[in-house]
């Protein structure tokens, strides 16, 4: 995703989300639901997989993985249940784990009890949050002026990062004390659509629950004289 393979678009549509087949396929290993293997790759060509970091990497580093990725308040006792369970071998067995290790009044809050954990890892799996914001700043280079860069994120670590480099690029990198002029030569090089992130509403989350993690950003690529 970091390397655009174009000369110019007239608008860019990041959609950062799991596809609902990838989800709804056991063999993928994506699906807390479902008995599969621990795979979660995006690019079934490379060797890291969901069971590199669920079985390899040490308590400490997995609890931050799962705060970070997860935005999981009970990340250090799961971490410490997955490592007391080495091996695991399925994503049913992750997901019991995981549930177990959460409090039961927290279990029925919130959705499935390992939701925010399969996310935190298929982020880290797929190096998602890394290679993001290169892939924006590329975008946005290579779309024309007047055309559109739009990026559907579902976690607040994605939406962290696209309102941090679509602001950049809305003030050019403005180093200068906010409410004084600019005198650092920074030049705009888009307009943001909204100031905010779009929203699902309560129809569309209705009508498809998966949706209402959903945030919208959009901009619009400037020409710049020069």
């Amino acid at each position: 995703m970091s390397d655009l393979e174009l000369d110019s678009a007239s608008g860019v549509l990041f959609d950062l989300g799991v596809s609902s087949p990838q989800l709804d396929v056991p063999e993928r290993g994506f699906s807390y639901r479902t008995a599969g293997p621990l795979d979660m790759r995006m690019d079934r060509g490379q060797t890291w997989a969901a069971a590199d970091v669920v079985n390899g990497y040490r308590e400490s580093d997995l609890a931050r993985v799962l705060r970070e990725y997860g935005d999981e308040r009970f990340a250090d006792r799961i971490a410490r249940a997955i490592v007391a369970n080495r091996p695991i071998e399925t994503t049913a067995d992750l997901a019991s784990i995981v549930r177990d290790a959460i409090p039961a009044p927290a279990r029925r809050r919130g959705g499935h009890p390992a939701k925010r954990t399969f996310q935190a890892i298929r982020i880290a799996v797929n190096r998602e949050l890394e290679i993001l914001p290169d892939a924006i700043d590329d975008a946005i280079e290579h779309t024309m002026p007047g055309g559109r860069v739009a990026v559907l994120s579902y976690h607040s670590g994605e939406d962290r990062i696209v309102k941090s480099r679509f602001r950049f690029h809305a003030t050019g990198g403005c180093t200068c004390p906010p409410g004084l002029p600019c005198v650092c030569d920074a030049v705009q090089t888009v307009r943001l659509l909204k100031s905010s992130a779009w929203k699902p509403s309560e129809a569309e989350i209705e009508a498809n629950p998966r949706a209402e993690s959903a945030r919208l950003r959009a901009l619009e690529k400037l020409a710049v004289n020069g």
